[in-house]
Formats: C-alpha cells, sequence, structure tokens
C-alpha cells in the first residue's frame, strides 16, 4: 500500500469533519481527502459506473479509468484497500461503503471533487461551496440471474419479474427513498452501478421482433422503479434506439454461444440542471458493443461512461 501523503492543514479540518459525520451515521465508511485542484463550478461532469472484478490488477484498472478522464467513478467489487491505492495513483478522493441493502461490502466512489459528506449509500460532493450533487452507488443481488433461467427454459417472462422483483426490489427502494429529497429539491443526482438485472428499456417489443434478448419482451422491475422515480437511463438517452444500440455491458467475455449478453450497469441522472450529452461503454475489444477500447481492459463487465451538462448555478451572478 502506497505511504500516506501528509495533508495541509486545510484539509485536516474537512477530514475530521468528514469522520465526524461518519460516526453519526455512516459507521465503517472512509472519506479520506487527498490534493485535489480548487476549481470553479464546472459547465459540464463526466461520471462513470465500473464493475472492476475481483482480484484484477490495480494497473488495467487505473488505465481504464485515466483513459476516460473522469470527474466522478462508481466502482463495484473493490476492497477498501484497492480502492484507497486507486485513489493515491490517480489523486483523487474517496469513499468506500460499508455494508447495507444494496451492496456487499464492495462499493466505493472516486471524486475529484471533496468528499463532504458520506452517506449510507454514497456521498454528497459539492462542485462550490453552494453547488452540492448526490452521488449513489450500488451493487444488487447478482444470483439468481432471471436471464439464464430464460434462456433454459425455466421460467416464463411473468415469473421473471416476479423473482426479480422479490430480489431487487428490498435492496433499490431503500437508495431511492434516500434519493428522494435531493430529487424534489432538484439538486443534481446521479444513481449508478451494476444492478445484476435487464432494462425494461432494453427488452421490447421492437427488440424482441429484432430477435435480441432471447426475443422476449420482458418489464424488468428495477428499471422501472428508478424511472418512476424521476431519474433517467443516461445511455438511452443518449441512445434511443434499444435495437441499434443495445450497449451490452456483461459480459465481455466471448466465445459462449449460449451466453446471454445484457445491459446491466447504468448511470441513473436526474435533476432539471442535467442535460446528457454522450454516453459510452469501455471495455478491452474496439468492436461493438464496446464503445472505447482500452488495453488491458481487466473486467467482464463493460464500464459506462456519460457527460452531462449543468444548467448555472441560481447563485452565479
Amino acid at each position: 500500500m502506497p505511504s500516506v501523503r501528509p495533508l495541509r492543514p486545510d484539509l485536516v479540518l474537512a477530514l475530521l469533519a468528514a469522520l465526524a459525520f461518519s460516526s453519526l451515521g455512516t459507521t465503517g465508511a472512509w472519506a479520506q481527502e487527498t490534493p485535489a485542484p480548487q476549481r470553479d463550478r464546472p459547465d459540464s461532469l463526466t461520471v462513470m459506473t465500473y464493475n472492476v472484478l475481483y482480484a484484477t490488477p490495480d494497473t488495467g484498472t487505473v488505465r481504464a479509468i485515466e483513459a476516460v478522464d473522469p470527474d466522478v467513478v462508481a466502482l463495484q467489487e473493490i476492497s477498501e484497500p484497492r480502492l484507497r491505492h486507486i485513489a493515491d495513483e490517480l489523486d483523487y478522493y474517496f469513499h468506500h461503503s460499508d455494508e447495507h441493502e444494496a451492496n456487499e461490502e464492495d462499493t466505493g466512489l472516486l471524486s475529484r471533487y471533496p468528499i463532504s459528506r458520506p452517506t449510507r449509500y454514497g456521498a454528497l460532493l459539492y462542485l462550490t461551496v453552494d453547488d452540492p450533487i448526490r452521488i449513489a452507488n450500488v451493487h444488487l443481488s447478482p444470483y439468481p440471474y432471471e436471464p439464464y433461467a430464460l434462456r433454459d427454459d425455466e421460467m416464463t417472462p411473468q415469473e421473471a419479474v416476479a423473482q426479480a422483483r422479490q430480489t431487487r426490489s428490498p435492496e433499490i427502494k431503500p437508495v431511492l427513498d434516500a434519493l428522494a429529497k435531493s430529487v424534489q429539491e432538484d439538486v443534481p443526482t446521479f444513481l449508478m452501478g451494476d444492478f445484476n438485472e435487464p432494462s425494461h428499456l432494453d427488452w421490447t417489443p421492437a427488440a424482441a421482433e429484432a430477435g435480441l434478448h432471447l426475443g422476449l419482451e420482458v418489464p424488468w422491475p428495477t428499471s422501472r422503479a428508478v424511472t418512476e422515480r424521476g431519474f433517467r437511463d443516461a445511455f438511452r438517452v443518449a441512445h434511443p434506439d434499444e435495437v441499434k444500440r443495445p450497449g451490452y455491458t456483461w459480459t465481455t467475455l466471448t466465445g459462449d454461444p449460449d451466453e446471454v449478453h445484457d445491459r446491466i450497469d447504468f448511470i441513473y441522472v436526474a435533476g432539471e440542471s442535467v442535460s446528457v450529452e454522450t454516453a459510452y461503454t469501455v471495455g478491452l475489444r474496439d468492436a461493438s458493443p464496446t464503445d472505447r477500447s482500452v488495453s488491458g481492459y481487466p473486467s467482464d463487465h463493460r464500464s459506462v461512461v456519460t457527460t452531462v451538462s449543468l444548467a448555472p448555478s441560481p447563485s452565479d451572478p
């Protein structure tokens, strides 16, 4: 593990405040501040969600993040020591989440902006003193994975929806409840992660007619629950045609003709001031459905990146 850098005096105070907040309601969370440049309020923000895969080399993970150069990264399957090391390599602030309904002690955030308030499901970041954004990061249950059961004719679409609802609804509901106030108050809000469930925006009649997704229409419940709470699926905003741009994130592995490739990693955005500009996938091979190739990309998930524009703050002159 790299040596710890001395903190500037002003950062010491910020760190103490963050740790005090942690002791009040986020036991076990980390909020390590490292040097980051002071900035004016940005006109845009680039965010990334990335399941890094357990026990993969940090060099490949760092290379993938450097290629994207994001402002905020939501990581899954990441331990606190690995997160700390990657943050040190890239000079990001970081926050590792403790165990809760929507993760298995393996989610973390990297941010160019100070992580002022770690929360149960992510963090509140301040672009400036008067400009907060809220980030939530989830890693929902991977099993049972309904698309495999559908592939093997072990259940009907209706049964798949019922099982998915039983498995992941208790995990995503408290996250959405925790974000409700931010959405209602029009704070730019990002819900990212590995949802381990496809989207109802993908398994549509048009996609089924085109032979995608086993030729089935399935109204997956978790994505419906998120969008019904005021969130927009950034990739589908940028690429509304689910047939031309399926945007598969699972899996980067090839060679298995029975594998069910799908989009299960998402960036959801909320807030009137947030406009989706671009969205793309990152992986190993520079060919569809990978939009951007990174040499040595280590994960079995493609990551997703989106850039949003931010309307001027009401406090701006």
